[in-house]
């Protein structure tokens, strides 16, 4: 995004020959589609046209001067229709008033923002009005579709001064930004909360009379329904207690994460199961079928904490630890998979931080290394300026051009701490949640194909292990016929009958594995292989060789 102002008086040079040849004058606004068309280099006099150069002639709009093709770049404006109309007009937009339809005095303008490739108007600065007091008598008006100007005023719609308005960033602004149903629910709570506690308080009191009197006449049976109440209460608490403690694991520590964190650790104490077993004793090392028996007792999150489960730990640490445990077992290709998701994580927190800028008011101009600038002072930031900050890697400048850095962040008022960290919690853990879904079913889903592959490995190497070999035992089909009688040799057909009958694990169970004594007679056999060299009438081999037996 561009200044108008900063443009006048830039010197224009030419990329054929690099030669300057004119300087900016002032810049060509077409009010009907609020766009830039290019600048004015001459103006008109008696018996001379104006001259201008069209934005599509422009090849950079750089700090020091304006690259043109060449010189030719430079034109007549009645060559330009568009351009010959607006310089006919002789509309003046400076010092303008701009007003909202409903009457609302926005300021004066007194300069204009483009974008520099298309020339769009994202904005006006103007001096005075209703949002200027605060900010050295200037802000920023947003550009908009249905801007009509007048010969004295320029109209805008009411949603332009809405946008104006600064709203609550960060955190707390997103939350607004999806309705304002938490804070109302938030103050519905909390109504609820006064007349429940009212309530409870009258009731306490009614009962600590009903409890008096009670005493007066029969304090040994109140002695014993207090102690039996003390009991009952005692019980009560320690299963909210249990209850209260799993709840605030879980909310902290995904469940997922809990499980892929407890493998292979060592249980600090004994971890027992809700009807008092043993499920594991301290310095026990828990298996995955140990983490799979807590989850379903509902003590995993025991567990966890057992074997040194912190609940404040960043997730980030908890997330390389899990990729360190689960990675010497599976391998590669989930150790990537882990990486993947710390960056995932990393991302989001970048992300969370420059959205806190998101809805507040920019108190001085953000630009670029190059001198483009990417908020203007007293902008509300939006959507598409954080997009903009994000890709020249301006995001630490914009924070702290609205007044915000990581400390300020984090200081306020104690609820609204609350709500901030207890939103960007849930976010991670939702996301955390996700990702780790995905990554322990990829990890099921691998550990099943390594087991198959070795099964499959097991039963071919017993297959090459029993082939020429005899059985020792008659091997039949589920009809009764005989595939193989004892002492007869293992051959590709018989385990291929044996396979499709379904006893080829008979079969494989049945090898004769002693190394049987045979004689160097026995060594020669009695008929040539397929291979053999085979002997022909004349009693000779096709090829000459000894025999080595």
């Amino acid at each position: 995004m561009l200044k108008g102002s900063d443009i006048i008086d830039k010197v224009v040079v030419t990329y054929d020959t690099g030669k300057k040849i004119v300087r900016i004058i002032d810049l060509i606004f077409d009010r009907e589609r609020n766009q830039l068309l290019g600048f004015l280099v001459a103006e008109k006099g008696l018996f001379r046209d104006a001259k201008v150069i069209p934005l599509q002639e422009v090849q950079a709009i750089g700090s020091d001067a304006i690259v043109v093709n060449s010189k030719k770049s430079v034109v007549k404006a009645h060559r330009v229709p568009v351009i010959k109309e607006i310089l006919h007009q002789n509309i003046v937009l400076k010092k303008k008033r701009i007003l909202t339809t409903e009457g609302l005095d926005l300021g004066g303008l007194v300069d204009l923002f483009f974008d520099e490739h298309s020339g769009m108007v994202e904005g006006y600065e103007v001096s005075g009005g209703v949002f200027a007091d605060a900010y050295s008598g200037r802000s920023f008006v947003p550009a908009s579709e249905a801007l009509k100007i007048g010969d004295d005023v320029a109209f805008v719609p009411p949603e332009t001064a809405q946008l104006m308005e600064e709203q609550v960033g960060g955190i707390r602004g997103a939350v607004q930004a999806t309705g304002d149903k938490l804070q109302d629910s938030a103050q519905t709570t909390n109504r609820r909360l006064q007349t429940a506690a009212q309530t409870v308080n009258e009731q306490l009191q009614s009962s600590v009379e009903k409890v008096n009197r009670g005493l007066q006449s029969a304090s040994q049976n109140a002695g014993e329904q207090l102690q039996a109440a003390t009991d009952a209460t005692s019980s009560k608490l320690q299963d909210f207690n249990r209850d209260a403690t799993a709840s605030l694991t879980n909310n902290l520590v995904n469940p997922a994460e809990q499980k892929v964190y407890v493998i292979g650790k060592c249980v600090e104490r004994d971890v027992l199961s809700p009807d008092g077993n043993v499920l594991l004793l301290k310095g026990q090392e828990v298996t995955l079928v140990n983490a799979e028996a807590a989850d379903r007792l509902g003590i995993l999150d025991e567990l966890y904490r057992a074997t040194g489960g912190s609940l404040t730990a960043n997730i980030s640490r908890n997330l390389q630890a899990a990729t360190e445990s689960v990675g010497n077992r599976i391998g590669s290709v989930i150790h990537s998979s882990a990486v993947s998701l710390r960056h995932s994580v990393d991302s989001l927190a970048a992300n969370v931080a420059i959205y806190q800028a998101r809805g507040r008011r920019v108190l001085r101009t953000v630009r670029t290394d190059d001198g483009l600038i990417i908020a203007a002072s007293g902008q509300i930031v939006t959507e598409s300026l954080l997009d903009r900050a994000q890709i020249y890697a301006k995001e630490t400048e914009l924070l702290n051009a609205v007044g915000l850095n990581l400390a300020t962040a984090v200081r306020s008022t104690a609820s609204d701490r609350w709500l901030e960290n207890k939103v960007q919690l849930d976010d991670r853990v939702s996301i955390a949640q996700e990702n780790f879904n995905t990554f322990w079913q990829a990890l099921k889903a691998k550990a099943e194909k390594l087991q198959k592959r070795s099964r499959r490995a097991m039963k071919n190497q017993r297959i090459e292990q029993a082939l020429g070999r005899p059985v020792t035992r008659v091997i039949l089909d589920p009809e009764d016929n005989v595939i193989l009688n004892v002492g007869e040799l293992i051959t590709h057909r018989a385990v291929s009958q044996a396979e499709t009958s379904g006893v080829l694990n008979i079969l494989l169970s049945s090898v004769y594995s002693k190394e049987p004594q045979i004689s160097e007679k026995e060594l020669r056999a009695s008929e040539h292989g397929m291979a053999a060299l085979v002997h022909h009438g004349n009693g000779r081999s096709q090829l000459e060789s000894k025999s080595f037996l």
